[in-house]
């Protein structure tokens, strides 16, 4: 009767199961790190090692966070846990931006009308909704597992946070670099509000363009003739104040068809005015320079009352329009520039909202929306005969980046810091002692710094830091430092609030009391608030600048990673960061920009709550940040295949290591094979941490992969099999197997501990026979140098090569119907003579899993990379506990399996 031998294989198990359910598991886990308050005793334990910071950039207290915040924050864990794990002691403390336009809007929305209260009432308003918004999002993060703290985060407004923020406000003062002055800035009417270029955005728009011709007036050379100016935004036109001509360029004036009235513009421009305007006959009367035109006067073309100068200007050219360029003082940067340099002041007939006001003098005008009037402008136009042609073009047009809606160019009485005294010293500091990655990224930053010459940094808002600067009886600036210097003081005490409720005398010194003094009523850019926050943290957290790391996503160039530049260099001549890491934006499979309007947005939240927060991260690891990525159902189903690999290849060597006792069963004898296993896993594990210091995540995780594949699976834990099913428990060969997967599982581990955090953990609980610590995030990376000599390594190195060969034979096999398993085929081969060391290796057949091997004569005309290799089906007696097939067997089981049992 043939016994049932199933029973004496030993098919060990483990807890660590084969299904994941990350879902249920991973909150439990967290939890449990929050109970026994690991983060905060890893940082203990690593006290006495250096210091390295990441210093978080602020997110927006408003609304859920989305797939790029959780981009950004496990890109971010992945560095913070690394360092942690390798030699360094590395705090992580969490941010948010808490100030500006969206809190104030989300205030509006339930009603509240912040002119009718006090401004303290409001700002309360805005303060506790920020903080409930800072709190939900906090608790999102956690369900990402970010390795911090989550009692301890920075928030912009806080009362430390503010007086470290004023503090360097000051500073500026003191060094003269913060002015007030009337200029052209960037407005947003939504906002009512000036905005920095940070705060822009590009649409692509449908514009009316006007070709419109000025009446030239008191010319005798130019009698009966109007210039031609073009523009897109013909709500500009009634407040032109001159027109610009280049003295170098060549102008006609030209007769068309049988009009009356004849025109100048730019000779290069003719033909294509011409075509668009659709004149027919056309004749060109004269030709000559832009300087003719100077100083020549023209009829206003809005008011029968005024008329306007033609000057000359470098900015203009023949390269597009008609040569010839209308200028608004109030709604141009060359415009203002060249009306005031003519000794005339900006007219600005625009209000806050975009609306004409009573200074444009025009009941048809006042009140009416900039776009709106173009219409109005327009109709006028043509009943004066001065409208040449209208069409509408599609071109690039900034937008206000939180409402979505149009900007105009305004000027404004603002407050800015002037960068030119300060950029040299910036550049030099980006030069010397900030490296980036991607290396190039240090242009981008130096470039849009030296790019920039004023700071508009002045928010005509009621939520945020306050601009400290008083006006006197007379409304003139009053701002020197002393008188600056003294009201942060009080500020630092009172809080910025205080600001918004008492008289400008609590913030003066007594001998400018009592004066009638007022206080400025703007308050600072949120890029300025943010921008402060490497200051603030030294400040409030005893964290020393500069800061080993900033990473950000690629938009940041502009805002964070440049305010934060400008603040700390101005500060004390110290960069904020060492180091710049910045990521791409995410979109859908296709590439698209995630919308939430077109319905292609994938929330993180949900992936962590069906798939587990691990299938996310794993995805961050593979994903190349420092480009766009892309994520979708199919992408995360590709993810969750990658998983469920990595975490069988746990489950196979935890279950197999489950009467593993390390103390007693680890083996310092191995087998060549076994040496060559480490030798690979040294290598591997060399590799990985090389990319992972070198924040090269995907590459690391690409080399782990492939380790797992073909070293793991593949080769070594497939061989294996035999010896850890079928050998005796305490036999010598299995420990040694044993002892090198001890090995194998801790090098995973490490590998995978700042990537799948939950995993790991789980699977370090379930490691039986030796004492474990609370938490493997609390241990340092195993140190595991098994690098053996290049005669082993490329010994086993072309063993490989003749497993490729026997692989290929075997399946060749197999489709012929020779054999159905590997361990039925009989081998027959035939080496190359280079190669005859092979035959002395013992025990081969076992790793190549075959039969038996016999070698025949060496030959020169092997064609494969090693050996020829025959495949016959082994003729014999199948053991009924191993399933080898031998010649004869005692009882119904091999020699090998009888010692064993018996």
């Amino acid at each position: 009767m043939q016994k049932n031998y199933k029973d004496t294989l030993l098919i060990l198990s483990t807890d660590f199961d084969m299904k994941a359910d990350l879902k249920n598991k991973e909150p439990n886990i967290q939890q449990n790190w929050s109970n026994l308050n690991i983060y905060n005793k890893k940082l203990e334990l690593n006290k006495n090692k250096p210091q390295f910071v990441l210093h978080d950039g602020p997110p927006y207290a408003n609304g859920d966070i989305h797939v790029g915040h959780a981009l950004n924050k496990i890109l971010k864990d992945f560095i913070v846990r690394w360092k942690n794990y390798t030699g360094y002691k590395s705090p992580y403390i969490m941010g948010w931006d808490t100030h500006g336009l969206p809190i104030e809007t989300a205030i509006a929305k339930t009603g509240v009308d912040r002119k009718s209260m006090p401004p303290a009432d409001f700002r309360k308003l805005c303060e506790e909704y920020a903080l409930g918004q800072v709190q939900r999002q906090s608790n999102q993060f956690k369900r990402l597992g970010i390795f911090t703290d989550y009692d301890t985060k920075y928030i912009t407004l806080t009362k430390g946070y503010e007086a470290s923020q004023l503090r360097l406000f000051s500073k500026m003062v003191e060094k003269g670099l913060i002015y007030r002055g009337l200029k052209p800035i960037y407005w947003s009417p939504s906002s009512e509000s000036a905005l920095a270029e940070a705060e822009i955005e590009y649409k692509d728009v449908r514009s009316p363009s006007l070709y419109v011709g000025f009446d030239l007036i008191n010319s005798k050379e130019f009698e009966n003739t109007q210039i031609v100016i073009w523009t897109t935004t013909p709500w500009t036109l009634p407040a032109n104040q001159l027109t610009c001509v280049n003295a170098e360029i060549d102008y006609v004036q030209v007769k068309v068809d049988n009009r009356e009235k004849k025109f100048i513009l730019a000779k290069k421009l003719l033909e294509e005015v011409k075509e668009t305007i659709g004149w027919e006959n056309v004749e060109i009367l004269k030709e000559f320079k832009g300087d003719k035109l100077n100083n020549l006067y023209y009829q206003h073309p809005w008011y029968d009352n005024k008329i306007a100068p033609i000057f000359l200007g470098e900015h203009v050219s023949d390269e597009a329009g008609t040569g010839l360029v209308h200028s608004a003082g109030g709604f141009g940067e060359d415009d203002f520039n060249i009306v005031t340099s003519n000794g005339m002041e900006a007219f600005v007939p625009i209000d806050e909202q975009g609306k004409f006001n009573a200074k444009i003098e025009d009941e048809r005008l006042e009140g009416v929306f900039y776009e709106d009037a173009n219409k109005i402008i327009g109709v006028e136009l043509e009943k004066k005969g001065l409208a040449l042609k209208l069409k509408f073009v599609k071109h690039s047009y900034p937008h206000d980046w939180r409402t979505k809606l149009p900007i105009i160019y305004r000027a404004t009485s603002q407050w800015f810091v002037s960068l030119d005294k300060v950029k040299q010293q910036i550049d030099d500091v980006i030069v010397k002692e900030v490296k980036t990655q991607p290396s190039w990224a240090k242009e981008r930053l130096r470039n849009i710094i030296g790019d920039r010459n004023d700071w508009t940094i002045s928010r005509q808002r009621l939520w945020g830091v306050p601009i400290i600067a008083f006006y006197d009886e007379k409304l003139n600036p009053v701002f020197n430092h002393k008188v600056v210097d003294y009201a942060v003081k009080i500020l630092e005490q009172k809080g910025t609030n205080a600001w918004f409720t008492l008289d400008a005398d609590e913030f003066l010194a007594p001998e400018n009391q009592n004066k009638g003094w007022t206080k400025e009523k703007d308050i600072l850019d949120v890029w300025f608030d943010s921008g402060s926050s490497n200051i603030a943290l030294e400040d409030n957290f005893n964290l020393k600048r500069p800061y080993d790391v900033y990473l950000e996503g690629t938009d940041q160039y502009r805002g964070w990673f440049n305010s934060s530049m400008i603040n700390s260099v101005v500060y004390d001549g110290k960069p904020a960061y060492k180091e710049l890491i910045s990521h791409g934006m995410t979109n859908d499979e296709k590439g698209k920009k995630m919308s939430k309007s077109i319905g292609n947005t994938i929330d993180p939240l949900e992936i962590a709550n069906d798939l587990g927060v691990d299938i996310l991260r794993l995805w961050v690891a593979s994903a190349d940040y420092t480009d766009d990525q892309r994520l979708g159902k199919e992408i995360l189903k590709q993810v969750s295949e990658n998983y469920r690999k990595l975490r069988n290849t746990l489950r196979f060597i935890l279950s197999n290591l489950s009467d593993f006792e390390p103390i007693n069963n680890y083996q310092n004898d191995l087998s060549e094979v076994d040496l060559y296993a480490l030798h690979n896993l040294t290598f591997v594990k060399n590799s990985f941490i090389k990319s992972f210091n070198n924040y090269n995540f995907n590459t690391a995780l690409k080399t782990l992969n492939n380790y797992v594949i073909n070293d793991l699976s593949a080769f070594y834990l497939d061989f294996i099999k035999d010896i850890i099913y079928v050998e005796a428990k305490d036999s010598k060969r299995r420990r040694q197997v044993q002892t090198v997967m001890y090995e194998q599982l801790f090098a995973l581990l490490d590998m995978l501990k700042p990537i799948l955090i939950h995993t790991v953990e789980e699977a370090y609980q379930n490691i039986k026979n030796q004492n474990l610590e609370e938490s493997i995030h609390l241990l340092d990376l195993k140190e595991q140098n098994f690098i053996q000599s290049n005669e082993l390594v490329n010994k086993w190195d072309i063993v490989l090569k003749l497993r490729d060969d026997v692989n290929e034979a075997l399946e060749k096999a197999r489709s012929e119907k020779v054999i159905k398993k590997g361990f039925e085929a009989k081998l027959t081969i035939s080496l190359k003579p280079e190669f005859s060391f092979i035959k002395e290796i013992e025990d081969l057949h076992q790793i190549l899993i075959v039969n038996s091997i016999i070698f025949e004569n060496d030959s020169n005309d092997i064609q494969n990379r090693v050996a020829d290799v025959k495949v016959e089906l082994k003729q014999g007696l199948k053991c009924e506990r191993c399933w080898g097939i031998f010649e004869e067997l005692v009882e119904d089981i091999c020699q090998r399996c009888y010692d064993v049992i018996n």
